[in-house]
């Protein structure tokens, strides 16, 4: 700020920062919270690199380095943390979980010796996965969370179930039919995503056009019913009703198909057509739940698409230098997403979290995307 001295005395006066401008940080403060909610958000969810963002601010005539831009997106971090622990802890007695992972690397990531899934044995890990979980709790509130290391989806969703509270009864989880998704530590009730099963008669069509375009397209009524239960409110219990009339039909049908053409040798069974019938038949119970369980999800799709946001992130920036670098985005996307799904406005959460760390410290249930949207109906 301008700086006047007094000839006489030589005593200085600064001119006083203006209230907005105090609001955004303290006077000794560069960079202020509106600036590092920016960063973070072009990073975590545009897939703006850090370099990138460097580029850009040097365009408008700032210049600030790409390392810059990752310290004020670390205390970003450290502000928001104790509500992603909050919401970790929360997502533990959640009711249904969305399931699945995808890949993505750590440069200074050192193999691992970890236990096997599913036995006693130890072995050499240093695949690189990022897992995503959407849980959705008691009260339909929806919480997003991510983990980017060494190991699967389901070893993130063994480390939530950890924290479980064990009167609450068994969960739902929708994953795909892999058994590094399985959990592990706690009983759940296990149902499998059909956007899979139907995905591997997709990938066969042209070359079996005729069998593969009658089953898609008995196979996609289930999807058509499932958007009339949510199209008319039907109750779980309702809906559950729905699919055992309309959809159960279908899926017998289907699987009745395949066994047929393999009871009669129409279909080779190690042929395109044949693995994707053998799919359906070997997962069947799984993937029927949604026919027989009530609140049991149809597809896996809803994860699918909240890890694109990880995806977009892995495209542009390639990697992640170190496994705390990984954290750091792990939490700020988690925020975002979780955010993102309560309907808020993140840019203006995400410095309001800032300003007031020291009461998200102490009371951060105040400051979950839903309470904070009853406090701040015009966000």
């Amino acid at each position: 700020m301008e700086r006047l001295r007094c000839n006489t005395c030589g005593a200085y006066f600064t001119a006083p920062l203006p209230t907005e401008v105090l609001t955004d940080g303290n006077r000794y403060q560069k960079y202020g919270y509106s600036a590092r909610s920016l960063m973070a958000i072009y990073k975590y969810f545009a897939g703006l690199p850090f370099y990138r963002q460097s580029s850009i601010q040097k365009l408008l005539g700032v210049k600030i380095t790409a390392s810059t831009v990752f310290d004020q997106v670390e205390l970003v971090c450290n502000d928001i943390y104790p509500v992603y622990q909050l919401l970790f802890n929360l997502a533990s007695d959640a009711k249904h979980y969305y399931l699945d992972d995808t890949t993505n690397r750590i440069l200074d990531a050192k193999p691992l010796i970890k236990k096997a899934r599913n036995s006693d044995k130890t072995r050499l890990r240093t695949g690189v996965y990022t897992s995503g979980v959407i849980a959705t709790t008691q009260d339909n509130r929806h919480i997003v969370l991510f983990e980017t290391n060494i190991g699967h989806a389901g070893e993130f969703i063994d480390s939530i179930l950890h924290k479980r509270s064990h009167s609450c009864a068994k969960p739902l989880i929708m994953s795909d039919a892999l058994a590094s998704n399985r959990p592990m530590g706690r009983e759940v009730t296990m149902s499998l995503c059909n956007s899979h099963a139907r995905r591997q008669f997709v990938d066969v069509i042209n070359h079996f056009p005729e069998e593969v375009e009658h089953i898609l397209s008995r196979y996609g009524e289930i999807w058509v019913n499932d958007d009339y239960t949510k199209e008319e409110k039907l109750s779980p219990s309702a809906r559950l009703i729905y699919h055992q009339q309309h959809s159960m039909p279908i899926m017998e049908e289907i699987k009745l198909w395949g066994e047929t053409h393999f009871a009669n040798e129409t279909v080779e069974e190690n042929s395109g057509l044949g693995k994707a019938i053998r799919y359906f038949i070997k997962h069947y119970d799984g993937l029927r739940c949604f026919c027989s369980i009530e609140g049991v999800k149809i597809d896996n799709n809803r994860i699918e698409a909240m890890l694109k946001i990880v995806v977009r992130d892995r495209k542009n920036a390639m990697f992640h230098k170190t496994l705390l670098g990984a954290t750091i985005g792990d939490v700020i996307t988690s925020v975002i997403a979780t955010a993102s799904e309560a309907g808020i406005n993140v840019f203006d959460y995400f410095t309001t979290l800032q300003r007031e760390k020291e009461q998200v410290k102490v009371h951060p249930k105040n400051y979950l995307p839903w309470n904070y949207l009853s406090k701040n109906p015009t966000i």
